[in-house]
């Protein structure tokens, strides 16, 4: 009987061959797709973990960059300011007493001297809470917000000003560039630090006053005041400017 049911079902034995043989299939399939998965998770981890040290690698390079220049910008007011004063003691001694001293005047007028005394620090940052449908971007810092408080400084009676440690002179231009602003030929990122050398209480008042910051506070950005017993304002460190204005105000031995 079992013979003649096997002679009957001849499409039973190939049609659970070709099951297996198709379950096979799909389980290689699968094992193929799932070996792919490991291999490109592993290589995403390799460059993931690439990129972090070389993120790390950067960072640190950036970091001695930083320090470098601080510390070149140290070392350049100081030889700026040993140059002034040799310059000084030439024309003294040569009898030129009267120019030595208009010439001190001049460099501290031009903004090529340190400045210390008492007055106020302004911080500005952008707001914390972003809206989309702001076309104006009023919640961010913009050049235009630094540079009006650098004016209403100014027609407070500012002797020094300074943004994020550059001195603003004369030919010193502030303008957005993306995420940052240029100071003099320096860009920086919020926050931006104003120091002011200045009658810190009415300075302190008039700002707390300003309708115009008023209302930029009002539409969210952070701009907080500050009243200081103490401040140094260094002096203007682009050196490109700085030989051309000592040419100019007469800085080189006389003939």
């Amino acid at each position: 009987m079992s013979f003649d049911k096997a002679k009957n079902n001849p499409e039973k034995k190939p049609g659970r061959l070709v099951e297996n043989v198709l379950c096979m299939v799909l389980l290689l399939m699968l094992g193929i797709f799932l070996m792919i998965q490991i291999r490109e998770g592993i290589s995403m981890q390799e460059q993931l973990s690439a990129s972090k040290q070389k993120h790390e690698a950067y960072q640190l390079q950036l970091n001695d960059l930083k320090s470098e220049n601080d510390r070149l910008k140290e070392k350049n007011t100081l030889l700026s300011e040993q140059k002034d004063q040799l310059s000084e003691n030439v024309l003294n001694e040569q009898g030129y007493s009267e120019l030595a001293a208009s010439l001190a005047d001049i460099r501290e007028l031009a903004g090529l001297t340190v400045v210390e005394g008492s007055g106020v620090t302004i911080t500005l940052s952008d707001s914390t809470i972003t809206d989309p449908s702001d076309s104006n971007q009023s919640s961010l810092i913009h050049s235009q917000d630094v540079q009006y408080i650098v004016d209403l400084l100014k027609s407070a009676g500012a002797t020094a000003i300074a943004i994020n440690g550059e001195r603003i002179v004369c030919t010193t231009s502030i303008i957005c560039t993306g995420p940052t602003i240029r100071v003099n030929n320096s860009r920086y990122p919020v926050p931006f630090v104003i120091m002011a050398v200045c009658d810190k209480n009415i300075t302190y008042d008039i700002l707390q006053n300003d309708p115009h910051i008023l209302l930029r506070i009002s539409e969210g950005v952070e701009i907080a005041f500050k009243k200081n017993d103490s401040l140094t304002i260094p002096a203007f460190s682009d050196s490109t400017v700085i030989n051309s204005l000592s040419k100019e105000l007469g800085g080189d031995k006389p003939s």
